[in-house]
This record gives C-alpha cells, sequence and structure tokens, in this order.
C-alpha cells in the first residue's frame, strides 16, 4: 500500500482542524465540572443542598432564628440587642402589677365562699388572711368596691398608654365582678324561699370555686408573662372590649 500524497494529508488535517480546536475551547470548562463531581467534598456540598428542600426542612430553618431569639432573652438577641436589667424591672413590675385587680373579684367572692369557711375553718383563713387589709377597707368603706371598680374601667382600660397586658387583666377582672350579679341574684335569700336551702349552698360553693380556680390561673399565667385568655365567654369579651387578641402586643 503506497503512502499518502502530501496533498491528501494537508486536506485531512484540514478537515480535523475545526473539531480539535473546539474539543481544546470546551476542555478548560468542563474539567473544573468534572473534577468537583468525582470530588467527594463535592457531593457531600450538594448533598446538603438538596437536604434544605427536603420536606421539614424549610420549616425548620424558618424557625430556627425565633428559638434562637427566645433562647438569648437575657443575651444578646438575633439582632444583637440586649435585655438590660430595667427591662427585667418593668416586665416583672408589669405581671406583678396584672394580677391586683383580681383583689376585686377575689374579695367579692368571699361572700359565696361562707358555707365552705364553715366546714374548712383553714381554708376560710387561707383566703381571708392575705385579705384582711382590703376587708377592712371594704367595711369601712362600703362604695369602696364601686369606686375601685369605676376607677379601674376608666383610668387603666380606657387608658391607650397602659400596656396592653395590664389592660387585658384589669377587663377580665371587672368582667368577673360582673358576672357574679347572677349567682348573687340566686342566692339572695333564697328568693323568698322559692329555691331550696340546699341549691342555694351550691350555687355559692360553685361560684366561689369558679371564681378562685380563675383568679389562680389569671396570676399564673400573669407570673409567667401568659396572656390569660383562655377562659370562655370571659376572655372572648375582653378581646370585644380592648381589641385585637392573643398575639397582640398593644
Amino acid at each position: 500500500m503506497s503512502a499518502p500524497s502530501a496533498p491528501a494529508l494537508l486536506l485531512v488535517v484540514g478537515a480535523m482542524l475545526p473539531a480539535v480546536s473546539q474539543a481544546f475551547s470546551v476542555a478548560p470548562m468542563l474539567a473544573p465540572r468534572m473534577a468537583l463531581a468525582s470530588s467527594p467534598v463535592s457531593g457531600a456540598h450538594f448533598g446538603a443542598r438538596a437536604s434544605v428542600f427536603a420536606p421539614g426542612a424549610r420549616a425548620a430553618l424558618l424557625r430556627a432564628p425565633v428559638a434562637a431569639a427566645r433562647r438569648t432573652v437575657g443575651g444578646a438577641g438575633a439582632c444583637g440587642v440586649s435585655m438590660g436589667p430595667e427591662a427585667y424591672v418593668f416586665e416583672g413590675l408589669k405581671r406583678v402589677v396584672s394580677c391586683l385587680p383580681y383583689i376585686l373579684p377575689l374579695l367579692d367572692s368571699l361572700a359565696y365562699g361562707r358555707f365552705l369557711f364553715q366546714k374548712m375553718p383553714m381554708m376560710g383563713a387561707l383566703f381571708m388572711t392575705p385579705l384582711a387589709p382590703f376587708i377592712a377597707i371594704s367595711q369601712s368603706f362600703p362604695m369602696a368596691s364601686f369606686v375601685a371598680f369605676l376607677g379601674l374601667f376608666l383610668f387603666v382600660v380606657r387608658n391607650k398608654a397602659i400596656p396592653r397586658f395590664i389592660r387585658f387583666n384589669t377587663m377580665q377582672a371587672l368582667l368577673m365582678e360582673i358576672m357574679m350579679i347572677f349567682p348573687q341574684i340566686l342566692t339572695s335569700g333564697n328568693m323568698g324561699g322559692i329555691i331550696p336551702f340546699v341549691f342555694t349552698e351550691f350555687i355559692s360553693n360553685m361560684t366561689f370555686y369558679a371564681i378562685a380556680s380563675i383568679v389562680g390561673y389569671s396570676c399564673w399565667c400573669n407570673l409567667q408573662g401568659e396572656l390569660p385568655c383562655k377562659i370562655p365567654v370571659v376572655s372572648t369579651a375582653v378581646f370585644q372590649q380592648i381589641g385585637g387578641g392573643a398575639g397582640f402586643d398593644n
């Protein structure tokens, strides 16, 4: 077989030059991608990126800053803002002051617990001893309860400058005070003998238990920094008076 002539070799080389030049121009771009694909580190990197879009991972990422901010209340928060001593003092005073309006309905509920106090003197001492100063004021000034009711409603509930946390608890205590009118009607003098004494005693005991339980629940939530807004009917009526909902700050 004879060797190819020079013109034929030139024709073959000329036909191969475009393909060779294209291969060399694409190779530098493909080389890094091929290296990344073959690298074990890159596989982990792409696997981590893919796991971000897995079900539930996106929600966890969204909740992470909120959880971090809650864990760092005493230190630097998500924005680097720290909670100083003044903020702690203000928060503590707000929680304590929010419990004070419940003295009014608890004081008036003592009249409904008279049957329980006769049978269980220790229970009477447990409630009467802390409230002794307020009992003395109400006995010396019979209109004290009414004046306190009007003062709390006009100067606390309607005052937007006071924190909403305090206004909510004040309005809830006043509504409890209003709701005690109904058992008072049923238990006053047995309604002329129409209602049996056993039924009157039952209503009185249940009223005292209900008021004491609501006051205990509300004060516990306040000291924990939570809004006591899960009392049926009452909390809904409070929201209608002051507006907003459980998630509103002001």
